[in-house]
């Protein structure tokens, strides 16, 4: 860079190069001297800030709003950092930034002169960083402008800053202590561009306007002019009149006598206040000047003449377009006091700025309602924390929000459109599914040999005490009792007898969880329409664990689940046990370890439902009427009901699908892997159903065998079985997998 290579020192080397681009290149008189100008700090204070109101009062309403806020610091020193906790903070260095800056200075008032500065300085501001044993600063102090000088480096940009002390001697700071902040100047980086230099000619047209005013009133209005004498007068009687009429203070009013042929004349060659258009003139240098700094009148205090919107707007302006640039200038300056951290101001207690942010939400909140974003969108761009729940990643759609589309992964038909009971195309109650015939909701047909799947229960659930849910109906217990143990010989017929037991059970695990999950539907649906969550719901303050206790439906999900999986284990067990009249121990150790990470990875099914409730509550927090307003409370119960209808009705249809695959296949193939383990088996080979359906890791496993303490690799993941509940959810979820023995 050409400005590198000249040097801009207070006394500079003669022999130095000095280039276009250095300040005192301007002028060969300067060399040697620190660059000052038409406006230099000095001056803008004497002429400017100090006689000048409208100067005054921008620089103090920007130096003042800015010293008040409180600086804070973002994590991983980045812009979009999350906001550091108060407690990490680096001590030191918010209490130089936000309580006392040197021994002399709190940090409101160090913080002031620092933003006066810059408004001022063509040079910039200046900040010594005093630092303690360990590097730690600990002290800012700054330095005079009009005596601080940079010296140019072609590598490092400035090689030090040197300072003209009060008794003339000279000193050079190494560049690491001085924090040098300057707003950036077109033609030379070096330079710091002011808002002074645009309004000079305003300020000094201001001045002068000012001091003839003030002149022409301390001389009693009187104009200036000349006094003609018509006739000869001597030396003595003209000196007396000059001295009647000589004016008052500098002069103003002053009137010149001189002599003429005969008799006396007047001629006014002053202008009146009214002939210099005084009052326009001034309005006009007043704008200038506010224009210059970016302050609206209304900001200093006059909001005469203007309506409530138009002075709000000129205040949002205000913080948008002027303090916005000046606070970013600081904080860069001021971000190299922190290394780990990225220094910034806080401005969420502006209150323009509040409004700004309230005006915004309002605008995504309304996007969210028409489906145009979803909840968690609108969240994360509120600067809330995202909500893990499938209806909160979804796009909702108008009047019932319902969920037409999900961001964060693939939505399927009958999530987005779920049909309710006694829509066309819902399978009416009251018959039982005969085997062979189609299931209700498309599943595939009942196996031959298969029992019926029981229909729903007609008929309006019984009232239940606060607390207390039913138990397993009673016919499914007995149906449970009454399991004969089958003991299939490993020849061909075996695997298509094995895999309708497998399809059998899943069939009663699902008539099973499809009960618990409609006893849960109704207490949620009960507890979401009673008194207390309305009261709740009406100060924003119902929670999901007020209308969902996790801890109870866990509770019976393994009183609903466990017999289950037992029977399950125990007819897949007798597969192996054929030989002898043996049957598997339920009660064992390793089964009933088995069992309970079944269940673990079962119970998480209510964790789900739970973040689900989650998101409808939001949505019903969220809404508003058609002004803007929050909606009434008999709107957000309307919502809050119809965005829990659409999690049972997703969770009634796919996810109970899914959920009964899964727990029948993992139980089964357990019994089995116990049962073949009891009956001392040595090796086990993976069996898959050799359809499309079969994931591409569990064909790439089809007729591997391994020995029986073995696990089978599917890329990463080793399981020790299909349905492996120790395995991850991607590896079981939709498995239709099976196990088979052999003796060697």
């Amino acid at each position: 860079m050409a400005w590198n290579i000249g040097n801009k020192a207070i006394g500079a080397t003669e022999g130095k190069v000095i280039s276009v681009g250095a300040p005192i290149a301007y002028n060969a008189g300067l060399v040697g001297k620190p660059y000052t100008d038409g406006w230099d700090i000095e001056r803008a204070y004497r002429e400017g800030l100090a006689k000048v109101t409208w100067v005054y009062r921008a620089i103090d309403v920007i130096a003042s709003n800015q010293a008040r806020l409180p600086m804070t610091f973002l994590q991983n020193n980045s812009p979009f950092g999350e906001i550091v906790p108060k407690e990490d903070h680096n001590k030191e260095i918010a209490t130089l930034l936000n309580q006392q800056s040197n021994m002399g200075e709190s940090a409101f008032a160090f913080r002031y002169r620092v933003s006066a500065q810059l408004l001022m300085s063509t040079r910039g501001v200046f900040i010594e960083i005093i630092r303690g044993r360990g590097g730690m600063p600990t002290a800012l102090h700054i330095l005079p402008p009009q005596s601080t000088a940079p010296i140019p480096d072609q590598k490092k940009f400035v090689a030090a800053f040197e300072v003209e002390l009060p008794n003339g001697k000279k000193q050079r700071l190494n560049p690491k202590n001085v924090m040098w902040i300057r707003r950036p100047h077109p033609l030379d980086p070096y330079l710091s561009m002011t808002p002074m230099e645009s309004a000079g000619v305003a300020i000094e047209t201001e001045t002068l306007a000012k001091l003839y005013n003030r002149n022409f009133l301390l001389n009693d209005g009187r104009p200036g002019g000349l006094l003609v004498l018509r006739g000869q007068i001597d030396d003595d009687d003209k000196q007396e009149l000059q001295a009647r009429f000589r004016g008052n203070l500098a002069r103003s009013g002053g009137i010149g006598v001189i002599s003429s042929d005969d008799g006396a004349d007047f001629v006014d060659t002053a202008a009146s206040p009214r002939d210099a258009a005084y009052g326009e003139l001034r309005s006009l240098t007043k704008e200038e000047i506010l224009a210059s700094f970016g302050v609206p009148e209304s900001v200093i205090g006059n909001a005469s003449g203007r309506t409530f919107s138009n002075a709000a707007e000129e205040g949002r302006v205000f913080w948008s377009e002027t303090m916005a640039p000046h606070l970013e200038l600081l904080s860069r300056g001021f971000d190299v006091l922190d290394d780990n951290y990225y220094v910034t101001f806080d401005t969420s207690t502006v209150p323009v700025l509040v409004l700004s942010k309230q005006e915004r939400e309002r605008s995504l909140l309304t996007e969210v309602q028409q489906g145009l974003i979803t909840p968690n969108e609108y969240r994360e761009s509120t600067g809330r924390e995202k909500v893990d729940a499938y209806l909160s990643d979804s796009m909702l759609a108008n009047p019932n929000l319902a969920p037409i589309g999900n961001t964060e992964e693939a939505m399927p038909k009958e999530e987005a459109m779920p049909e309710a009971p006694g829509m066309p195309g819902a399978m009416g109650g009251g018959e039982p599914v005969p085997p062979g015939a189609a299931a209700p909701g498309g599943e595939p047909p009942l196996p031959p040999g298969a029992p019926p799947i029981p229909p729903p229960e007609a008929g309006v659930a019984p009232e239940l005490p606060p607390g207390e849910f039913p138990m397993i109906p009673k016919d499914l217990q007995d149906a449970l009792d009454e399991f004969d143990v089958k003991h299939f010989s490993l020849n061909g017929e075996w695997e298509s007898k094995a895999f309708q037991d497998i399809d059998r059970w899943e069939a009663i695990f699902k008539r099973s969880l499809e009960r618990y999950f409609e006893r849960q539907e109704r207490v949620v649906t009960e507890k979401v329409s009673g008194a207390k969550a309305k009261r709740l719901l009406s100060s924003d303050e119902l929670t999901v664990e007020s209308i969902f206790d996790q801890e109870v439906w866990n509770k019976q999900l393994r009183d609903d689940l466990v017999p289950l999986v037992e029977g399950a284990m125990i007819e897949a067990a007798g597969t192996a046990l054929s030989a002898s009249d043996e049957q598997l121990d339920t009660k064992d150790d390793d089964v009933q370890k088995y069992i309970e990470s079944q269940m673990v990875r079962a119970e998480h099914v209510n964790e789900t439902t739970k973040k689900e409730l989650a998101g409808a509550i939001l949505l019903a927090t969220l809404l508003l009427g058609d002004d803007g307003d929050d909606a009434s409370l008999a709107a957000k119960v309307a919502i809050l009901g119809t965005a829990v209808a659409a999690v049972f009705a997703a969770l009634l249809t796919k996810r109970l699908v899914n959920i009964a695959e899964v727990e029948s296949t993992g139980a089964y193939n357990a019994g089995m892997y116990h049962g073949g383990t009891r009956a001392g088996v040595q090796t086990k080979t993976w069996i898959t159903r050799k359809d499309s359906k079969v994931r591409a890791a569990h064909a790439a496993l089809e007729g591997k065998t391994v020995g029986i303490k073995e696990g089978f690799k599917a890329g990463n993941v080793v399981l020790r079985f299909p349905g492996d509940p120790l395995a991850p959810p991607e590896m079981v979820i939709n498995c239709r997998c099976l196990l088979k023995f052999g003796k060697s």
